[in-house]
C-alpha cells in the first residue's frame, strides 16, 4: 500500500516537471530544433549502423547448425587464397574424415529464356554436386534435388529454382514441377523449388547438376582452377582445427603425389560466417566506434548548448 501511495504522489511531480520543460522549450524553439537535430543525428547514425551489424554480424545464419558448415578452398600462403582444382576435391572427398559431406560448387550466370509472356532475363546459376543440399542442411521447399543418377555426366538437365524465381517468373504456380525452362539455348526440366532462406553459394537463383558436366577435359585438368569451392559440414565430434589439421595432411600428401602441380598448395577451412562477412567485420567494427564517437559528440555539443 505504501509503494502504491509513493506512486501516486510520483505521477503529479512527473507530469508537472514534464509541462515544465515542454513550456521551457516551447519559448526557445531555435535552441529546441538544434538540440533535436543534434540527438537525432547521433542516435540515428547509430541505429542504423548497429542495424547492419545485428543483421550481418550478430543474427545466426538461417540454415541448421550453420556453425558447423565450412567453406574450403586452396593457398599457396597467407593472403593467397584461390579456388580448387576439380581432382583436388574428388581426393579430399575421398580421403577426408572429419566431415559428413563435402560438396563443390561452380557459379556462373545464365539467360534465362523460354518463359511464355517474359523476356530473357540474367540469373545467378550455381553447379553443384547433389550433396551440396545436405551440407546446407535445407529441404525443398517443393519437388525434390538431384538423384545419384542426375549427378553423373551425360545426365538429363534438370535443374532447382529458388523461392523468388519461383515468385517473380512463375507467379508461384502450383505446376512448376516438370515444366521447362532455357538457359544458355539448353533446355532445363524443373525439379524443384529451394526455400527463401536458401541463397547459397553467393546468392544463387538456380542450381544445376555439377556431376553431369564433371568429364569437361579442362575442369580434370589438375593444374586448372575453374572457381571451384568446397563446402564442408562437419561430423559432430570434430571441430575446426581437427579438420584443418587434416586437410593440411591430405594437401601435403597430394603434394608429394602431384608435384608438378600441387607443390606449395594447402588447404584452407573456413566457417561459412567468416567466409561471407570476414572481410567486412573489422570495418564494420571501426564504423560502429566511429558512430559512436558522433554520438557523444552530439552529446558534448548539447551540453554546451545547456550550458550557454
Amino acid at each position: 500500500g505504501r509503494c502504491l501511495t509513493q506512486r501516486i504522489t510520483l505521477m503529479p511531480s512527473f507530469l508537472q516537471d514534464f509541462r515544465y520543460a515542454l513550456r521551457v522549450l516551447a519559448k526557445q524553439p531555435a535552441f529546441t530544433l538544434i538540440a533535436v537535430l543534434t540527438l537525432a543525428l547521433g542516435i540515428g547514425a547509430n541505429t542504423a549502423i548497429f542495424s547492419i551489424i545485428n543483421s550481418v554480424l550478430l543474427q545466426p545464419l538461417p540454415y541448421p547448425n550453420a556453425d558447423r558448415i565450412m567453406v574450403l578452398n586452396e593457398s599457396s600462403g597467407p593472403g593467397q587464397d584461390f579456388s580448387v582444382a576439380l581432382p583436388d576435391y574428388f581426393d579430399w572427398q575421398k580421403e577426408a574424415k572429419s566431415f559428413e559431406h563435402l560438396a563443390c560448387t561452380h557459379k556462373e550466370s545464365r539467360n534465362l529464356s523460354g518463359i511464355p509472356g517474359r523476356e530473357p532475363e540474367r540469373v545467378s546459376t550455381a553447379s553443384v554436386t547433389r550433396n551440396f543440399f545436405e551440407v546446407i542442411g535445407v529441404a525443398p521447399e517443393i519437388g525434390r534435388v538431384f538423384s545419384e543418377e542426375e549427378d553423373k555426366p551425360g545426365a538429363p538437365a534438370v535443374a532447382i529454382i529458388s523461392d523468388r524465381v519461383w515468385q517473380r517468373v512463375f507467379n508461384r504456380s502450383p505446376q512448376i514441377l516438370g515444366q521447362s525452362i532455357t538457359l544458355h539455348d539448353q533446355s532445363f526440366t524443373i525439379i524443384g523449388v529451394m526455400p527463401a532462406q536458401m541463397t547459397s553459394p553467393q546468392d544463387s537463383d538456380v542450381w544445376l547438376s555439377l556431376g553431369r558436366r564433371s568429364n569437361n577435359p579442362a575442369w580434370l585438368d589438375r593444374s586448372h582452377h575453374p572457381m571451384m569451392y568446397v563446402w564442408g559440414r562437419l561430423k559432430p565430434n570434430v571441430d575446426v582445427s581437427l579438420a584443418r589439421s587434416e586437410m593440411k595432411t591430405i594437401a601435403a600428401r597430394l603434394e608429394k603425389a602431384y608435384p608438378e602441380t600441387n607443390t606449395g598448395e594447402t588447404v584452407v577451412v573456413t566457417p561459412l560466417l567468416d567466409n561471407l562477412v570476414g572481410k567486412y567485420r573489422t570495418n564494420l567494427g571501426l564504423l560502429l566506434g566511429a558512430v559512436a564517437l558522433v554520438l557523444l559528440v552530439a552529446c558534448a555539443n548539447l551540453a554546451n548548448l545547456f550550458a550557454a
